[in-house]
């Protein structure tokens, strides 16, 4: 027998329940008059789309670990976790007297060379003149020219030494080697550096959402798919396109890493929790009219009008929402009308 689905009066749903004593599915009205003026729907079996759920997390599509390379102690750090740096930006200064030393060292012996230099050029240029006038020999004058090809030597010896000195002193302050967000500060103040040690970890600011996928969908997840993110914490809700899709499968979860490129979106950051809808296709649900529901509870319930205008009450069981329609999965079947 054909019925329909209809809307009626919340009061009319009171007046049912405190006249009834006992709990049942269904509950059958006999009216004294045929129902009029009373609007009713068809539930509707439509073809909707059909989404694998998962949840994920947000991770910087290019992360760099920033090091010490040389032992020391952190004298100073010029930056704080979330804070946006440049290229090139300092980030920290460590102390080291070794270093110090060195180059105190290495200015010390350049500027002795130049001396050194600056007297072998002057013994030349006498010497040199006398040998024009034939007032020295000839093996004078390269003993001369000798010392002054050696002191040039020493000269540039003393100078490279200087350069490298200076280049582990530029190794007492960190720089940022790419532009990005400082995520996390591995070290504090006064801590002992040492060569190859963690000191910072830098995102670049581009983004991607991180999610697992069963292995009974690999062949309809590909490059360029659109797929569907939430991130709550953000208030972000977006369409965007699957970057990345690995081909090796977790022995453990049977599952594969999906990773979607997220666009710029304010406060976005590494490690934030994500909700990923992944279309994978269709399927048929019966939807009814969302206001032709009722709730008490827990309970959920919609009425029903057979040819004999009869009312009933049938307990339903709803799924998700579609507009201004409700999915329902259980208490009508396709054929009621």
């Amino acid at each position: 027998m054909k019925r329909k689905i209809i809307t009626v009066l919340v009061s009319m749903v009171l007046v049912l329940f405190a006249c009834s004593s006992e709990k049942h599915e269904q509950v059958s009205v006999k009216e004294t008059a045929p129902v009029t003026g009373v609007k009713t729907s068809k539930p509707v079996l439509e073809q909707t789309p059909l989404f694998y759920e998962t949840t994920g997390y947000v991770k910087a599509k290019n992360t760099s670990i920033v090091s010490a390379k040389m032992m020391g102690t952190v004298e100073a750090i010029y930056v704080k976790e979330g804070q946006w740096v440049k290229k090139g930006e300092p980030l920290l200064k460590i102390y080291s007297p070794e270093v110090e030393a060195k180059v105190r060292q290495a200015e010390e012996a350049v500027q002795m060379a130049q001396k050194q230099k600056a007297f072998a050029e002057a013994t030349y240029k006498r010497f040199e003149a006398l040998y024009r006038e034939k007032a020295i020999s000839e093996q004078e004058f390269d003993d001369i020219k000798t010392k002054r090809d050696l002191a040039l030597l020493q000269l540039k010896r003393a100078k490279a030494g200087l350069q490298e000195a200076r280049a582990y002193e530029s190794y007492t302050v960190v720089r940022a080697p790419q532009s990005g967000r400082v995520a996390e500060k591995k070290i504090d103040v006064g801590t002992m550096a040492a060569p190859g040690m963690p000191l910072f970890v830098l995102e670049e600011p581009r983004y991607q959402v991180v999610f697992s996928v069963d292995e009974s969908l690999a062949d309809k997840i590909k490059t360029g798919k659109e797929i569907f993110v939430s991130i709550k914490s953000l208030n972000y809700k977006g369409t965007v396109r699957v970057e990345e899709v690995s081909q090796a499968i977790d022995p453990m979860t049977r599952t594969f890493t999906v990773k979607g490129a997220l666009p710029e979106v304010k406060g976005l950051r590494g490690g934030l929790f994500a909700e990923v809808k992944v279309p994978v296709g269709e399927t048929k649900k019966l939807l009814v009219p969302s206001k032709a529901i009722f709730k008490w509870g827990a309970l959920e319930a919609v009425y029903v009008v057979d040819r004999e205008r009869t009312v009933h009450l049938r307990l339903v069981k709803t799924g998700k929402s579609y507009g201004e329609n409700v999915e329902v999965l259980s208490g009508i079947e396709p054929e009621d009308e």
